[in-house]
């Protein structure tokens, strides 16, 4: 069999159609972490709740990483948390476990 040149393997041959989001406002896919549920933490910027982000610190892999995170109550920096979902690249749902008194 012939050497195929000027094609990478596994890319669309001449005449075939890459694969198209299907509309103008799909979202691309972005992969799910699924190593950081489970995982605890400390919120680092305060997160107000609802749809609004703050960050936390999260052991994970034997290092120390920051994500942006969502919850459904408002939660000060400090608090201690769980994450319980991953949206993607570098943004997860936490849970709070454990509160700093003030």
């Amino acid at each position: 069999m012939p050497r195929q040149w000027g094609r990478r393997r596994g890319a669309p041959r001449s005449g075939e159609d890459a694969p198209v989001p299907a509309g103008p406002d799909a979202d691309p896919i972005v992969p799910v972490d699924v190593a950081v549920v489970g995982c605890q933490g400390a919120v680092t910027v305060r997160i107000p709740g609802g749809e609004s982000p703050g960050e936390v610190l999260v052991r994970v892999r034997g290092t120390n990483e920051l994500f942006v995170a969502y919850t459904d109550e408002a939660l000060n920096v400090g608090n201690r948390v769980i994450v319980h979902r991953s949206r993607g690249g570098r943004a997860v749902d936490v849970t709070s476990i454990f509160t700093e008194p003030e």
